[in-house]
């Protein structure tokens, strides 16, 4: 198991020990679904209330830090843990995308003796393409070629109708 690996699912584990509900979006959820992309953080979509903000507290004493805001002019919180980085982001992703919609089309993945949700690649290329960034950009093309690749893996190994 990579260090990478290892990580997630120590994320994994503390987002159980914090009953904290969270969607693993960005290219994370693209890596787990087989992109060969690569990432310096984990971004986790979460729903912005007063509750999950004290469960996030927890979350982060699992990891070994607390969650910071990363600018004053976003919501996002980050947590600098030992190991690696967790962006937290809330309620939606560009493209309004919303926590409810991911997660109503997300896939479950199991990594190690953890479960992960995970937004679907429809989901992660439509909030980048919304997002329009540089380093977005320069993700698609592999994150559209991957999708291609897996719906026709897909479509060949579903048994034809007679």
């Amino acid at each position: 198991m990579s260090s990478d690996e290892a990580f997630v699912i120590r994320v994994l584990a503390a987002l159980k020990s914090a009953k904290l509900e969270a969607i693993v979006v960005g290219n994370v959820a693209a890596i787990l679904q087989g992109v060969p992309v690569t990432t310096q953080d984990l971004d986790l979509l979460i729903r912005d209330t007063p509750r999950n903000h004290e469960k996030i507290a927890d979350f982060g004493r699992a990891l070994g830090a607390r969650a910071r805001k990363i600018s004053p002019t976003t919501r996002v919180l980050r947590i600098d843990a030992p190991a690696g980085t967790v962006d937290l982001l809330f309620d939606t992703l560009s493209g309004d995308l919303t926590f409810e919609s991911i997660r109503s089309r997300a896939v479950r993945l199991r990594l190690g003796r953890e479960h992960a949700v995970v937004a679907r690649l429809e989901d992660v290329i439509a909030s980048k393409e919304a997002a329009d960034r540089p380093k977005d950009r320069a993700q698609l093309p592999a994150l559209r070629d991957t999708l291609r690749v897996r719906r026709a893996l897909d479509a060949t190994a579903k048994p034809r109708k007679r």
